[in-house]
């Protein structure tokens, strides 16, 4: 794999812009939409560089991330088109558009004009409509037998014991979807613990191996107990890699790895268990694309930056409105964190009839949960936001939406966000998802509600239910008081969450200011929410660190004579194993504590002694 990283670039309708003088080069991934004259440009942006055509292979084009509508033309010819979603990866073979031997011209068009016929819907969305090549661009060459898709079953046996397994027996198999078989063609695969730059290191040898036989563009190794396997974990994230390699003859034709996890997460009687352990669990929602300096085409390390500042708020669910980046996924599977992937369906447009947008629906579901379903890290998937869930047509559309979804993947629950269900608590699309998620802003956006009624008429009306309040906290300039405001409202309301027992996790919004289209504060680039317990760069603000402290699922209480730490019982709620206090160079093992559980350690600590998970990320000053 390649990536194409240096372009020509220009806007304009027509191609012939890259001729002008306004043309220049840029590197990928790139926006116009921070460049100065370009900020509040919505139209046509083209990009063009050159490929080398290679002899006997195949060569395809993988866009992660182009925004909106994308026209990929080769030698001049239409190669393909990728409409109505901007945030969705795609693939194309240009194979036979590039000619044998010579250099192959890629011209790219992309379209960020605010559209009726694509998700988001017209302006109804509440963060940067940034225009370009914005994510990666890869070439991939395979001889003539290659991959089109893979699929992977993971699945844990769980004991009834109502603890948390760390591993055991579980259910592993997959199939392959492939394009050129002919017979005699093969696939041979190895299954690997472990992954690399990950908390579990990608092991030499593998537990198994095998080779299959192809037959009709189909590889399938069906489902079989494997005696032993640890499971994926947000404190112990465990990976696993399935490497395959198509043979095609002697040749070696194309190769993929899978990284995956084993772990089971359900909703079961209004509970949430992650690998048998029942959990209520903390989270924080990141917008992504908000340094006004490189907007959404942020690089790895950018992501990397913003993710390690959220997981270590001790969040460890979040919430995406918009598809994110691999990259993005990667990281949360390799450090642990929880993570809700939504189409962008946002907002009350088109007014009163999401189903006018049902293809693209459909489309968006496919390409999410296909390219996105072995990431253990993601473990909901989201069928819209705000969509006026009080109407019929709201609660069809919810309902036709969460089905579609778990014809394509059955092991994640389905979700829809309401931000109306305080009207009629017994009439609204969120009871439709497996977990009620209610953005809760009584107090500000909501007015006219007391918290206690509202909520407890909201738990009385879906009794036996599991809810996440999915999104909470203080915008401004629209609500006065600035950050001592805010960390007030995130107190308030996290305390009165904390006895609901139905409530089973939480998203407070959110990590950082934001860029938005929508913004009250600045203009072009720099138009924003003010929403965040940190700048727009990540820059953090005095309630971050309350944030953190009250997310910790440790208690830390020093006293003369040594420290106490005291496993929370309300929310956060899960067992600690594995945990330790860092201390310079000496490290003190936690005993393993279960919810309202306490241990004290007698010995010497030094003033910047510090609490970690097993995977090392931090949890507390202590």
């Amino acid at each position: 794999m390649e990536l194409l990283t240096d372009w020509r670039f220009a806007v304009g309708e027509k191609a012939d812009c890259l001729l002008t003088p306004a043309a220049r080069s840029v590197a990928l991934p790139h926006t116009w939409s921070v460049e100065p004259g370009l900020e509040d440009y919505t139209g046509k942006g083209w990009y063009r560089t050159v490929l080398r055509a290679q002899e006997g292979q195949r060569t395809f084009l993988r866009f992660r991330g182009a925004n909106r509508d994308a026209e990929v033309y080769v030698n001049g010819a239409l190669a393909g088109r990728h409409l109505h979603s901007g945030y969705t990866p795609f693939t194309l073979e240009i194979t036979p558009f590039l000619r044998p031997g010579g250099d192959g011209e890629i011209t790219v068009s992309v379209d960020n004009s605010y559209s009726g016929a694509s998700l988001p819907y017209g302006r109804s969305f509440d963060w940067a409509n940034d225009g370009g090549l914005y994510r990666p661009v890869e070439c991939l060459r395979t001889g003539r037998l290659c991959f089109e898709d893979v699929s992977v079953c993971a699945q844990p046996v769980l004991l009834p014991t109502g603890e948390r397994q760390q591993g055991g027996a579980a259910l592993f198999g997959f199939d392959a979807a492939l394009s050129g078989a002919q017979a005699g063609d093969t696939l041979q695969w190895t299954l690997h613990e472990g992954a690399e730059n990950s908390f579990s290191p990608l092991s030499a040898a593998p537990l198994m191996q095998g080779e299959l036989p192809l037959a009709e563009n189909a590889a399938s190794l069906a489902p079989f107990l494997l005696p032993r396997v640890s499971f994926w974990h947000f404190d112990r994230p465990a990976l696993c890699t399935l490497r395959l390699r198509l043979t095609a003859g002697k040749e070696i034709s194309a190769e993929r790895d899978v990284v995956f996890g084993f772990r089971e997460l359900k909703v079961q009687g209004g509970a949430w268990f992650l690998n048998g352990e029942s959990v209520r669990l903390p989270g924080m929602e990141w917008m992504p694309g908000s340094d006004p300096d490189k907007g959404a085409a942020e690089t790895r390390e950018d992501m990397e930056r913003m993710l390690a500042l959220l997981k270590e708020s001790n969040s460890v669910l979040t919430r995406f409105h918009w598809q994110q980046d691999d990259w993005v996924y990667d990281w949360c599977d390799r450090h642990g964190l929880l993570v809700q992937e939504e189409i962008p369906f946002w907002g009350k447009q088109p007014e009163g009839d999401p189903e006018a947008l049902w293809p693209v629906v459909c489309q968006q579901l496919r390409e999410t949960i296909l390219s996105h379903r072995h990431h253990p890290s993601i473990i909901a998937w989201g069928v819209g936001n705000e969509l006026s869930g009080q109407t019929e047509r709201v609660q069809r559309y919810v309902r036709s939406a969460c089905a579609f979804a778990r014809s394509l993947d059955g092991t994640r629950p389905v979700n829809y966000v309401t931000n109306t269900a305080w009207q009629c608590p017994f009439h609204d699309g969120a009871g439709d998802g497996d977990i009620l998620c209610i953005n809760d802003y009584i107090g500000t956006w909501h007015q006219g509600l007391e918290q206690d009624g509202a909520w407890r008429e909201l738990l009385s009306a879906h009794p036996g239910r599991a809810f996440i309040p999915s999104e909470f906290g203080l915008c401004e300039p629209a609500f006065p008081g600035g950050d001592p405001a805010r960390e007030k409202i995130f107190l308030e309301k996290t305390n009165y969450y904390r006895p609901l027992t139905q409530i089973v996790g939480t998203v407070y919004f959110c990590l950082n200011d934001y860029r938005t289209h929508m913004g009250e504060e600045g203009k072009g680039r720099l138009r924003r929410r003010v929403h965040g317990s940190a700048g727009l760069r990540g820059e953090t603000k005095p309630s971050y660190f309350t944030v953190q402290r009250e997310h910790a699922p440790l208690i830390s209480r020093r006293q003369t004579g040594g420290l106490t730490l005291t496993c929370r019982d309300d929310l956060p709620c899960y067992a600690v194993q594995g945990y330790f206090l860092q201390d310079g160079g000496r490290r003190v093992p936690v005993p393993d504590l279960k919810p309202g559980e306490s241990w004290t350690y007698t010995g010497a600590l030094s003033p910047t002694a510090q609490l970690k998970r097993p995977n090392g990320d931090f949890v507390l000053n202590v």
